[in-house]
């Protein structure tokens, strides 16, 4: 089970704070996230600038082609703005 914590824009397009997920083997992020909107656009993907895997920006993965396995932890969170 994989538990996927959602902030911001991510949690109102999803439409809930949090989820766990189940799948057969590992998976990529990318296609984890496409599979967690509430509708079958690619919002949430296009909304959200950062994603954390057990802590860890995706960016210093491998990006959305991260593999994501049994027992990890996806935060996605809404880039944050300000002036």
């Amino acid at each position: 089970m994989v538990k996927i914590k959602l902030y911001g824009i991510a949690q109102e397009i999803a439409g809930k704070g949090e989820l766990d997920v189940n799948f057969e083997g590992p998976i990529s992020l990318k296609t984890l996230i496409k599979g967690i909107s509430k509708d079958d656009r690619d919002t949430l993907s296009k909304e959200v600038q950062v994603i954390l895997v057990n802590g860890r920006s995706c960016i210093f993965m491998e990006g959305l082609d991260t593999q994501i396995k049994d027992g990890d932890l996806v935060e996605v969170l809404p880039l944050l703005k300000g002036g």
